[in-house]
C-alpha cells in the first residue's frame, strides 16, 4: 500500500510563504536574494520545487529575474506580515531545516480521553501509548505535541531521541510503517494553566488545536492520532483549495510536500 498524506498546503507554497516573510523584514527592493541552488540546499526540497516558489513570487512582481545577473527584490511584499508566524505541517519544519527542535515532556503507557480511546479502536485491556512533547522554533515554543499510540508501536518510538526529528519521519522511515492520513479536524481553544506555561503565554490565550487521524495496513489496530496545540500569534493554518497559482506547465501533472 502507498503511503498518502492529506496535505494542506503544498512545499512550494510553504516556501514561497517563508521567503515572503524574509523578503518583509530582512531585504529592501534592489537586494539580490540567494540563488535556486542556495534556495534548495537550505531548505533540503528540490530546486524545482524553489522554482515553483519563486514563480508565483514574480508572478506578483515581488522579485524580478535578470539572465546571468540573478534574482532582485522589485518591491517589498504588500501587506503587514509577521516574521514568528509559520504555517503548514510541524514535519516539514524539520525538513526545511529551519531551527526547530522537540522537548520530550512524556512518553509512555497513559490514560486519554474517551474519544481517543475510542479512535483508537484498541484491543480489550490495551492502554494507549502517549508521547508528549513541546516543539519550539527559532528558540521560542511553538506547539504542544501529543501522539496516541497501539501499545506495538509506542514502545517501538520509545528509544528513539526526537529532539531533531519528527515522530512521522521515524514511523515512515526508521519504523518502516505504512499509514495513511484519514483526516484532519481543526478547532480554536485557549489556554489553560499547563498549556499557557508549557507555550509561554497568557492563561486563557487562543490556540489552534489540528488533530490528525492515521490508519495503517491493519485496518482495526493501526490507528494513530496526533493532536496539536499551536500558539496562535506564531502559527496559522492554511487549505490550498486548487491549483491556480501553480505555473502552468506542458509536462505531465505530478504530486505536489509535516514535518
Amino acid at each position: 500500500m502507498a503511503q498518502t498524506f492529506f496535505h494542506p498546503f503544498p512545499k512550494y507554497l510553504q516556501i514561497r510563504d517563508i521567503l515572503t516573510r524574509r523578503l518583509a523584514h530582512e531585504f529592501q527592493p534592489g537586494d539580490r536574494i540567494p540563488t535556486e541552488h542556495a534556495l534548495s540546499e537550505q531548505f533540503g526540497v528540490s530546486r524545482e520545487t524553489v522554482r515553483e516558489a519563486l514563480a508565483g513570487l514574480e508572478k506578483e512582481g515581488v522579485i524580478r529575474r535578470h539572465q546571468g545577473r540573478g534574482t532582485f527584490v522589485e518591491r517589498l511584499p504588500d501587506g503587514v506580515f509577521s516574521a514568528e508566524r509559520v504555517t503548514g505541517l510541524v514535519e516539514d519544519f524539520t525538513e526545511f531545516k529551519l531551527d526547530t527542535w522537540s522537548e520530550t515532556l512524556q512518553s509512555g503507557p497513559a490514560t486519554a480521553p474517551t474519544g481517543i480511546v475510542r479512535a483508537l479502536r484498541l484491543a480489550n485491556g490495551e492502554t494507549p501509548y502517549r508521547i508528549c512533547r513541546l516543539r519550539s522554533l527559532d528558540g521560542k515554543p511553538l506547539a504542544h505535541l501529543d501522539a496516541y499510540f497501539p501499545p506495538a508501536i509506542g514502545t517501538r518510538l520509545a528509544g528513539i531521541d526526537l529532539r531533531k526529528t519528527t515522530l512521522m519521519a521515524e514511523l515512515r522511515n526508521t519504523l518502516g510503517i505504512d499509514i495513511q492520513e484519514e483526516r484532519q479536524e481543526v478547532d480554536a481553544v485557549t489556554a489553560d494553566t499547563e498549556m499557557a506555561t508549557l507555550l509561554g503565554v497568557a492563561l486563557g490565550a487562543p490556540l489552534l488545536c489540528v488533530r490528525r487521524y492515521f490508519r495503517g495496513a491493519d485496518a482495526l489496530h493501526s490507528v494513530i492520532i496526533f493532536v496539536s496545540h499551536f500558539r496562535a500569534d506564531r502559527y496559522f493554518y492554511t487549505v490550498n483549495l486548487g491549483s491556480s497559482d501553480r505555473p502552468q506547465r506542458s509536462s505531465k501533472p505530478r504530486k505536489a510536500q509535516q514535518g
